[in-house]
């Protein structure tokens, strides 16, 4: 065997054992720090309770996968289950051994391209979902409202994620997002079936519209049913039309409300969309004005850049909404959108830093740029106006866009408006 060949091998063995162990310990990323939680003037760490300043973080969750064996890395597979699991996990953030103080210190620090590591560490399923008021329901309802109870805002976040995920990424990630809110908000993940391959996306996203009864019986459980003063509900990627079908569903269950009942029903403050993989005429037609009805706010994250979303366009012949082509809507269309007060579309496509951390290129910007991020954390807080926001009117169709000097800007904003998160001492 040459040297070269020796070389290739070494390193092909190499690989072998790193993936091999990772399969045993299974140790995600958190996604970099937002932006505004950078500002030196600011000390987020004062509104988490004492009890809360740990390294750990529980997000709940609903997934129709199913479960795995007792062996495997990971709880829940890529697969479909026969039922619908409630649960909860704890997510460990950092370097193993860290305190909260460490964790806190290396947010001030975070960068992409130095990712630090989370783990889920424990899940306790209530179990399966299944008639009204069964036990896992009341287990889950319960579990929110000693939540939201120590919570200033009692706010709970609702996330439908996109494809190529699995249920430790998607719940790690979440991890993170609790973390950013301060341990102030609710985080609940809905979990759908999906493997991990770039061409799973031809089949399990078709797939995921059997679960959108799922996605709004989850809603309107917690809308309905918790203590929590108000919801915000997330979706990116392929995740978007399974939010928004089930917001459509959750519209047309009461006819005969009106737009203030609606939103005293379910209490949905805001319907974000991130890099939505939705046909563009579908979204202004049919399920906008559902959405208007039932959040007071919808906003749209959109980028020319996004290859993934130029992809989709291609197999569906027709544009996305997170990367729309507006020639493919009618005037009416046009100006409907435009008179919409309850919508605000947000083009990420110039704005500084990375827009992708591990997949095709410009579609994963939301938890990549940390300008980006700090939009939609003030957007999952509470639906601040855009310009409060720091946001400002970009060219052409006056969509929001980032200015050059944001990160001061956001942070002047909550400076003013937060005097209870100002850094203390020099």
């Amino acid at each position: 065997m040459n040297r070269l060949s020796r070389s290739a091998a070494a390193v092909a063995i190499a690989l072998a054992a790193l993936s091999a162990s990772c399969s045993q310990t299974v140790v995600r990323t958190m996604i970099p720090t937002p932006i505004l939680l950078q500002d030196e003037r600011l000390d987020f760490t004062r509104i988490v309770p004492p009890e809360r300043r740990t390294t750990e973080v529980s997000v709940f969750f609903a997934t129709t996968r199913a479960p795995a064996p007792p062996e495997a890395p990971e709880r829940y597979t890529s697969r479909a289950g026969d039922a619908v699991r409630l649960g909860v996990t704890r997510v460990q953030l950092g370097e193993p051994g860290w305190s909260y103080d460490d964790l806190v210190k290396s947010d001030r620090t975070s960068r992409p391209e130095a990712p630090r590591p989370a783990r889920v560490v424990a899940v306790e399923e209530f179990g399966v979902w299944s008639a009204p008021d069964s036990e896992a329901e009341r287990a889950l309802v319960a579990a929110i409202d000693r939540q939201v109870e120590r919570s200033p805002d009692r706010s709970v976040v609702i996330y439908v994620p996109g494809y190529r995920a699995s249920f430790d990424q998607v719940i790690t990630l979440m991890g993170s997002w609790s973390h950013f809110l301060g341990r102030g908000s609710t985080v609940i993940a809905f979990s759908w079936p999906t493997g991990t391959r770039m061409w799973n996306y031809l089949f399990d996203c078709p797939r995921a519209r059997a679960f959108i009864p799922d996605i709004a019986r989850l809603i309107a459980l917690v809308g309905e049913r918790s203590q929590a003063r108000r919801l915000n509900v997330i979706a990116f990627s392929c995740g978007s039309p399974l939010l928004a079908e089930a917001l459509v569903q959750l519209r047309q269950a009461h006819p005969d409300e009106d737009p203030a009942a609606l939103q005293q029903r379910y209490r949905i403050a805001n319907a974000i969309f991130v890099a939505a993989d939705i046909d563009l005429q579908t979204f202004a037609r049919s399920h906008l004005p559902a959405l208007s009805d039932i959040a007071r706010r919808t906003e749209v994250y959109l980028s020319e850049n996004d290859a993934a979303l130029r992809f989709a366009a291609l197999l569906a012949r027709a544009s996305r909404v997170g990367r729309p082509r507006f020639d493919e809507l009618t005037r009416e269309d046009l100006e409907t959108l435009a008179s919409n007060e309850r919508l605000v579309t947000v083009d990420v496509t110039d704005v500084e830093g990375p827009h992708e951390l591990t997949g095709m290129r410009g579609h994963g910007y939301w938890i990549a740029n940390q300008r980006v991020s700090s939009d939609v954390l003030l957007s999952m807080v509470y639906p601040f106006d855009p310009a409060w926001r720091g946001l400002v009117h970009g060219p052409g169709r006056g969509m929001w866009t980032f200015p050059e000097d944001y990160p001061r800007r956001v942070g002047d904003a909550v400076y003013q408006s937060g005097p209870g998160l100002r850094r203390e001492g020099p």
